[in-house]
């Protein structure tokens, strides 16, 4: 029997578990395994099936609930830095504008005082990114759980996200909707 214990899988497996049912889980994990000397395109191939299973199995609703819980980190490092933007700014334009400019890895676009967009210029999920495929949406809503931490943390109240876009199902960027 072939190895489940990559943390790619051991995640997911988990986040059904909790969102869907052991039974569910348990199923997930027996038909695709995934070890942690998988290779990349072993890994993309992986997450294809993944994102296959959960759209033959369940609604668009309980997939987002999923994949947001199936998050990689829980965002305390990105919260950090935006805090420290946010503590230092005297409205959501400032501190957009002082995150902007001193950060790169990521960027803030201004829409209301409780709205904005959180945006990656590239792909950073270490599953998928070095396949140039495109891949199902359905794989990028892990980024909402991430958003979602990152921004409750930081505005210190629930947050509500939507994925706009993302590269790896053909977007120009990741655009992470934000609201509070």
């Amino acid at each position: 029997m072939a190895k489940n214990d990559n943390a790619h899988s051991l995640r997911l497996t988990d986040s059904l578990d909790r969102n869907a049912g052991h039974e569910a889980a348990v199923e997930f994990a027996g038909q695709y395994p995934l070890s942690k000397s998988a290779n990349i395109e072993k890994k993309f191939q992986w997450a294809q099936a993944a994102c296959q299973y959960l759209e033959e199995r369940f609604d668009a609703d309980a997939i987002v609930r999923i994949r947001k819980d199936c998050r990689c980190n829980d965002g305390k490092s990105i919260a950090a830095k935006l805090l420290k933007y946010l503590n230092k700014s005297d409205s959501i334009v400032a501190f957009v504008n002082t995150f902007n400019q001193n950060e790169t890895f990521a960027s803030l676009v201004y829409l209301s005082d409780n709205r904005l967009l959180f945006c990656y210029p590239e792909c950073y999920c270490a599953c998928v990114k070095r396949v140039p495929e495109e891949l199902s949406r359905t794989w990028c809503y892990c980024t909402l759980g991430n958003a979602e931490g990152i921004f409750r943390e930081v505005f210190q109240k629930d947050v509500k996200v939507s994925l706009l876009e993302s590269i790896k199902s053909g977007g120009e960027r990741c655009a992470i909707e934000v609201q509070w």
